[in-house]
């Protein structure tokens, strides 16, 4: 078996780090795969080396194609299986007209559960599997010997890596946080988010401060703005005890899978894409329009489509157990559980599941 596996993994963003990871699984797999980029950023970034050796092999001979992109941009081709693979974040997206596009193709992967529902809710009518995305694990391990930050040596760190847009929720964390705990304690929020939308973020805080009029006093995030070498990045995330992603929406979330396999658990939205594979605490939410939804693709996310709101008061209840087991016996043993289930998400496991739908 030959798969062409097209996708934009020089783009430097979460869906080309999905791409790059399903291509590197397939190949530690013993899959004969042969990636084509597409791009949808100006800025093209650099990905790995492996990647630009099986670019540089020709496509004669595939049987498969694996179209890694948006649904608007799949095109059936009668050479090939033609397996068609998407994220998708909430409840489903008919207003799109996607799913005519994707019901020419032979095959949908999605990475979670909760993005083949959907598929369903949306009119998929060809067969959905679930394929899980992927991680170099090796490459999570908190000694490392990158810079870490001195201020949360000697604190409880709670860790949220993502956008400031509606659909990640970053709000409801910083509300969380103030609301729970106090100048005095030991504990700190850490946001790894770009550059760009520092100067929101920081504007949001002094609303939040502002408003919830129960302190005089509040603690001061640590905020990174814009991209880490690579060992900055795992050794600053290994500074931090859990993980907190309260998304309104996720088809899966890689940097929770990041920090799972640095041992930290992970509290996280419930009924999403987060389900499958996290280990902490799933916060109880309920159903809410897609509303100040962030997208270039016309008619996506509308309110016509549901996200899952997080519970305020269960996120902060979530945090401040997570914050009490700090040290602990029973902290010990759930970091070694959660790198142990994490590792599961390494390439040669998914890969394996990988070649296994190809087989199917």
């Amino acid at each position: 078996m030959k798969v062409l596996y097209i996708g934009n993994y020089r783009d430097g963003t979460g869906w080309a780090n999905a791409c790059i990871n399903n291509i590197l699984a397939l190949d530690s797999a013993g899959v004969d795969v042969v990636p084509r980029a597409i791009t949808f950023e100006a800025q093209q970034q650099n990905y790995p080396s492996r990647i630009k050796i099986l670019e540089s092999a020709s496509t004669e001979g595939c049987d498969v194609c694996i179209q890694h992109t948006l649904p608007h941009l799949y095109s059936y081709d009668s050479r090939y299986k033609n397996i068609a693979f998407l994220a998708v974040e909430s409840s489903h997206f008919k207003d799109t007209g996607w799913q005519h596009n994707i019901n020419l193709m032979d095959e949908l992967w999605v990475p979670s559960n909760a993005a083949k529902a959907s598929c369903e809710n949306s009119g998929v009518n060809i067969p959905i599997k679930v394929a899980p995305h992927s991680l170099d694990i090796s490459k999570y391990q908190k000694e490392n010997g990158g810079n870490k930050i001195e201020e949360m040596l000697p604190t409880f760190n709670f860790a949220f890596i993502g956008e400031f847009i509606e659909r990640k929720n970053l709000q409801a964390l910083i509300r969380a946080f103030h609301l729970e705990f106090d100048f005095q304690e030991p504990v700190n929020l850490l946001i790894k988010t770009s550059k760009v939308e520092l100067p929101q973020i920081q504007d949001y805080i002094k609303h939040v401060k502002s408003g919830l009029k129960i302190r005089s006093r509040y603690r001061e995030e640590i905020i990174i703005a814009g991209r880490l070498e690579e060992k900055d990045y795992v050794s600053v995330l290994g500074q931090c005890h859990s993980f907190v992603m309260p998304s309104r929406g996720e088809a899966f979330c890689i940097p929770a899978l990041e920090a799972m396999s640095l041992g930290i658990p992970v509290i996280h939205t419930a009924n999403t894409g987060m389900d499958d594979f996290c280990i902490g605490v799933s916060v109880e939410s309920y159903a809410v329009p897609c509303l100040g939804a962030v997208s270039t693709i016309s008619n996506l996310d509308t309110a016509r489509s549901d996200w899952q709101e997080i519970n305020i008061k269960k996120l902060c209840s979530a945090m401040r157990e997570a914050y009490q087991k700090w040290n602990s016996q029973e902290s010990q043993e759930d970091s070694e559980k959660v790198k142990v289930h994490a590792s599961g998400y390494d390439h040669a496991n998914v890969g394996k599941q990988l070649k296994e739908l190809l087989n199917d």
